[in-house]
């Protein structure tokens, strides 16, 4: 059963040729002009299937890297609900111990990086954010201490080490290297990297994110 989605733009209508737009998206994604606006459809195996947003999206990204017009797909759903997601910023106490700091351009960077990457809510860009943090901290990727090897698929990895893998898996492609394919083994998925067709793909990376946080903030803790 198709899924279906609302195309909108930043403006008021998407400026695009709409015959041209169709040529250029696969046979798997149908655009239509209706009363209301422009729709499209993935063909999916479920109706309201949250898998085919990273395949339309993909194709927008496309077309607004070709055109820079921005267009957004929201999907169409029978049943609407709504998950209300708040981040609370909870203001506590400076300790006594606290001084100037010594400030260093790489610290400046690191600060900079967390606030942006707090900020946002797209969890690829969190992901590259936080390792960044934490790579200048460590920016020797082949040193066994800081980034220990990953052997066993039965068990995690070293905080560090799985940071470095999870950013290795979104921002490289292709197949996976023994140490990256181990760890996609021990998520439960295949040895490919940004392998977003998976049907797994995004719930198990998405849900690792927050491990890298953590040890970006613990990086950043000790220096602070």
């Amino acid at each position: 059963m198709p899924t279906r989605y609302r195309l909108r733009s930043d403006g008021s209508r998407i400026d695009l040729d709409l015959e041209m737009l169709k040529r250029t998206f696969p046979a798997s994604i149908h655009l239509g002009q209706e009363a209301d606006g422009l729709y499209a459809t993935v063909d999916s195996q479920d109706a309201e299937d949250p898998l085919t947003q990273s395949l339309i999206d993909r194709e927008l990204d496309r077309i607004f890297f070709i055109t820079f017009v921005r267009v957004h797909a929201e999907m169409c759903r029978r049943a609407v609900s709504a998950t209300c997601e708040a981040r609370y910023r909870i203001h506590g106490r400076i300790p006594p111990s606290v001084a100037p700091l010594q400030w260093t351009d790489c610290l400046a960077l690191q600060l900079r990086l967390w606030a942006i990457a707090i900020d946002s809510n797209d969890y690829y860009l969190k992901l590259i954010l936080f390792f960044q943090i934490i790579e200048l901290s460590h920016p020797e990727m082949g040193d066994r201490a800081s980034y220990p090897p990953y052997e066993d698929p039965s068990a995690p990895p070293h905080p560090r080490t799985e940071a470095k893998l999870l950013r290795h898996l979104v921002v490289h492609a292709g197949e996976a290297r023994p140490e990256t394919a181990r760890y996609l083994a021990f998520l439960g998925l295949p040895p490919k990297l940004s392998n977003m067709t998976h049907p797994e793909w995004d719930r198990a990376i998405s849900s690792r994110v927050s491990r890298v946080e953590a040890q970006a903030r613990e990086e950043l803790r000790i220096v602070l």
